[in-house]
């Protein structure tokens, strides 16, 4: 009998001891994820993203925005083809994006200030915003000279050169947000409404060309950034795939299960017998 129950708890302490390494290996894997969101501020231009030389996004349009995907650490090619194009033609963007672990990007497809295309990585790090608040980042990845930036009729920065980016906290609610010239005042965009939620960033991208005068706003939300923590860094999408239980768990953990059942039964067959 002695025999029989210490069977039965040593089936059931591997089946413990599988479930928590389990659980272990996907919480570690979980915490090393690299969040992407890939945005297009390319205009007129709909494309295929290729990521290693697989075809990742299919008809991916002008000022939309892809994500958060959940990658592993590491190096990534990433190329931007016209939609339709052979998989093995130049691409119109090349690049190579290095991931670190528990990395939060945004990978942008946008014009520089000269107008050529070009792939450029925000890193999406923000202090958590106090409660009540939210918070408001600008980034200029447009072929436009410096601009101005407008906040509810008010202006609160000057010079945001191509590539920079500038942020500021303030109240929740709706807020009107306009684009001007940094030297002559002149607006390049008009007042646009602008939603901010307490607790998230809203980055918003001035994407287009001054020139060809198609000069666009699209917007990402970051969330997870009270003061107190509330979940982890994301974007507005909803590509990245949810991490699985290891097969190889899995796979143990129904053996050990069924071995249990067949000590039971023999440990149940031994009580009636012995009565």
């Amino acid at each position: 009998m002695r025999r029989t129950f210490s069977i039965v708890g040593s089936v059931m302490l591997l089946a413990a001891l599988v479930f928590l390494v389990g659980m272990t290996t996907v919480t570690s894997a979980a915490s090393k994820k690299a969040s992407v969101m890939i945005v297009h501020g390319l205009p007129g231009f709909t494309a295929d993203v290729y990521v290693n030389g697989k075809l990742l996004l299919d008809g991916f349009k002008p000022t939309s925005t892809a994500g958060p995907l959940q990658l592993d650490p590491g190096s990534y090619g990433v190329d931007i083809r016209e939609v339709g194009a052979p998989p093995n033609s130049p691409p119109v963007l090349s690049g190579t994006v290095r991931l670190s672990p528990r990395s939060n990007i945004s990978i942008v497809a946008h014009l520089t200030r000269s107008g050529d295309p070009a792939l450029s990585v925000f890193h999406n790090i923000f202090e958590q915003i106090p409660a009540g608040r939210s918070l408001l980042y600008v980034r200029n990845v447009a072929a436009v000279a410096p601009l101005s930036v407008r906040l509810d009729d008010r202006l609160v920065k000057r010079g945001l050169r191509e590539g920079g980016e500038w942020g500021v906290a303030t109240a929740p609610g709706r807020h009107m947000i306009a684009f001007g010239s940094g030297a002559t005042n002149d607006v390049l965009i008009p007042p646009t409404d602008v939603r901010l939620d307490e607790g998230v960033a809203q980055i918003v991208y001035v994407v287009g060309s001054a020139k060809a005068d198609n000069l666009d706003l699209m917007v990402q939300a970051v969330h997870g950034l009270h003061s107190a923590p509330s979940g982890v860094l994301t974007g507005d999408g909803g590509l990245g795939a949810e991490p699985g239980f290891p097969s190889w768990a899995v796979a143990l953990m129904v053996a050990a299960g069924a071995t249990l059942i067949v000590c039971t039964r023999r440990l149940l067959t031994e009580r009636t017998q012995g009565q």
